[in-house]
């Protein structure tokens, strides 16, 4: 891919990271909210202790975001601790990976277009080094044009796609298991 391509790959990764990852977050927030509303009272007299102010706060984002993302709030599924088996937790911790999965392609955006600055800074120093020199000094297009930049994909960031879904996954269970949900 060259220069121009580049460019354009910067661009798409980004918007797509975003339209990707945005809807998923704000999924995965109402979600959690939904099981703390839902699902924190057990029915003992602590149970309800505890879930007066959380249900409080939750009823009071919800009359305040809900002509806003109103469908998310509607569609969005509550987890079930109590019943691993629920549907609805495979659709959490799909829509959960999904956060992922964008902000990967937004990260290798983001990298891509560090490395055109690092290599624009470079085209302006051989175009520099050519007038010096008084040899015939090519163009910026010219250089960009022979410009060969590798591709990466998001399979190439382990790390973000695989290793940290599960390990933020992990302190959210243990956080949520402290907290008696």
């Amino acid at each position: 891919m060259n220069y121009q391509q580049a460019k354009k790959r910067v661009i798409t990764r980004r918007v797509l990271g975003l339209i990707i990852s945005a809807p998923a977050l704000i999924s995965t927030v109402v979600s959690l909210l939904k099981l703390i509303y839902f699902r924190i009272d057990d029915g003992s007299q602590i149970g309800g202790v505890i879930s007066r102010p959380l249900k409080a706060i939750v009823s009071w984002v919800y009359e305040n975001t809900h002509q806003y993302i109103g469908w998310f709030w509607k569609y969005s599924p509550t987890p079930d601790l109590a019943n691993i088996l629920n549907p609805e937790n495979g659709y959490f911790i799909a829509i959960y990976f999904i956060i992922f999965v964008g902000m990967a392609f937004f990260t290798l955006g983001n990298k891509l277009a560090s490395r055109l600055r690092s290599i624009n800074l470079k085209i302006e120093n051989q175009i520099i080094e050519e007038s010096i020199e008084g040899s015939k000094a090519r163009s910026r297009e010219q250089i960009k044009r022979e410009i060969e930049i590798p591709t990466n994909s998001i399979f190439s960031q382990f790390h973000q796609l695989y290793l940290a879904p599960i390990v933020a996954g992990l302190i959210i269970a243990l956080l949520l298991k402290i907290m008696g949900l």
